[in-house]
């Protein structure tokens, strides 16, 4: 019988050791037009088309230009929040390996943002408003990653994590966002 057990716990550990890693993606959204969102889901690995956002939890960001929302708060009836991990860049990507109570979920809200004429409000997730800094170059101001990983809750409670990466296509075009992540399916944290 302690035979059996031991044999048991040594099944079951292989079993857990074996389970596959979540798989880390790349995305490139273009958001080049400024009077639309475009809605990305994690669970479909693109962006989808959605009639009524207000109402809908089959997407989890909303990106329009450099504006980032998520599917909770004032953005949408989802579960939508955001965190900011303090972790930077490949190796922060890497060592961030699960969503937990450690960090400060934020939904979405009013956020203002200067802009030629002043200063204006929109709705947006306040924590994922610092995925990039502006920055003074010789063709002009320049959009440029803070480099910062967030971890996502999505419109269903799941939990994925996101870093942006670039602003600027290939060719260098403006508004092309593109961002490295790994999507949890189960439900669970963890990120790995």
């Amino acid at each position: 019988m302690l035979a059996a057990g031991i044999s048991g716990m040594l099944f079951s550990c292989g079993k857990e050791e074996n389970e596959p890693a979540i798989e880390s993606k790349t995305f490139v959204i273009d958001v080049r037009n400024s009077s639309g969102w475009k809605y990305f889901s994690f669970a479909e690995d693109d962006t989808i088309a959605v009639s009524d956002p207000s109402a809908s939890t089959e997407w989890d960001l909303a990106f329009q230009r450099y504006r980032i929302r998520t599917n909770g708060g004032e953005s949408g009836k989802g579960l939508g929040a955001a965190a900011n991990t303090g972790q930077k860049g490949q190796a922060g990507f890497d060592a961030v390996k699960s969503a937990d109570d450690t960090f400060k979920f934020m939904d979405d809200g009013p956020v203002s943002i200067a802009v030629q004429q002043g200063y204006e409000t929109f709705i947006l997730n306040p924590e994922l408003y610092t995925w990039f800094t502006m920055e003074q170059a010789s063709q002009g101001t320049q959009i440029a990653p803070s480099d910062f990983v967030y971890i996502v809750r999505t419109a269903t409670g799941k939990y994925a994590k996101i870093w942006f990466k670039s602003y600027y296509s290939a060719t260098n075009i403006s508004g092309h966002i593109t961002f490295q992540y790994k999507y949890q399916p189960d439900g669970s944290g963890n990120l790995e």
